[in-house]
């Protein structure tokens, strides 16, 4: 049997996960350009530990109240709360005599020591942590590919029904502050967006790849100067193929598929750098 007929075969292990990280891909990609233009690239990787400490805290409460700790809505539950908390105040709190990168540090290093007290803490449910945490693009639970796709639903339809508030806000505040606009009403909707991506997208891809694929994608789309609409749906275009193919090329290479989508990802990139290195 040949490759592509072996790996047509299994389609029923690859359907799923596939296209449950082509929905991560695109919408990370997408929410990326807002991300890296905005300068809190870093801010993503805090929220992916800080969305890590919630999904510990329920196993830690599940397992002390004698619960079994299996209900996967409930544990994405309070990660996308945790997530969702941590990105409306790391984008209000903003301490005068510090830069914003202190608190996004301070947010990262505490969140990343308390998930590992937490499961030092663990013990039923320790082994099941590798999958909860890094994610697992190779099996994808129906459950998870429908709750990923609404995360993906929920922050298209924000983003299209607020996008032109939203970049304005994102790109020039100031302007925004002396026409009247409440920018920190609609720094607040765009953190929610993040809140609910990145724990809902690392459930399925992994904290890597979900740092990867808000930063990678929109620097290759950037890099090739375009315009900012164009360069959103370049962003998430970028994002689809970085996942997508990822995940393709490490079945028929037998690679670490999270790995493997932050390699293409990075391979995107060059293009674009090579160009703008010419100009």
């Amino acid at each position: 049997m040949s490759a592509l007929a072996g790996f047509w075969a299994a389609r029923e292990l690859w359907q799923a996960p596939l296209l449950a990280s082509g929905i991560a891909g695109a919408m990370l990609g997408f929410l990326g350009v807002y991300v890296v233009l905005r300068r809190i690239v870093f801010v993503s990787a805090a929220l992916t530990q800080v969305s890590t400490l919630g999904l510990v805290v329920g196993l830690f409460l599940e397992e002390r109240l004698h619960i079994e700790a299996e209900h996967a809505h409930h544990q994405l539950g309070m990660a996308m709360g945790f997530a969702v908390v941590g990105a409306l105040l790391l984008g209000a709190w903003r301490p005068r005599r510090l830069p914003a990168e202190a608190s996004v540090g301070a947010a990262w290093v505490v969140a990343s020591a308390l998930v590992v007290l937490g499961i030092a803490r663990l013990v039923h449910v320790s082994h099941d942590l590798s999958g909860m945490v890094f994610g697992n693009a190779v099996a994808v639970p129906p459950e998870e590919l429908w709750l990923i796709g609404g995360v993906g639903l929920a922050c298209a339809a924000l983003h299209a029904a607020f996008g032109k508030e939203l970049r304005f806000v994102s790109f020039d505040p100031e302007t925004a502050r002396a026409l009247g606009m409440r920018v920190w009403l609609w720094d607040a909707i765009f953190s929610l967006s993040i809140g609910l991506a990145i724990p809902a997208a690392a459930r399925v891809v992994g904290a890597l790849p979900v740092f990867a694929l808000l930063t990678l994608p929109a620097a290759a789309a950037l890099l090739w100067r375009l315009r900012l609409g164009p360069a959103l749906w370049a962003a998430g275009g970028f994002g689809v193929l970085s996942a997508v193919g990822g995940y393709l090329a490490s079945w028929f290479g037998e690679t670490p598929t999270g790995a493997t989508m932050v390699a293409l990802a990075a391979l995107l990139v060059l293009p674009g750098a090579a160009l703008r290195g010419r100009g």
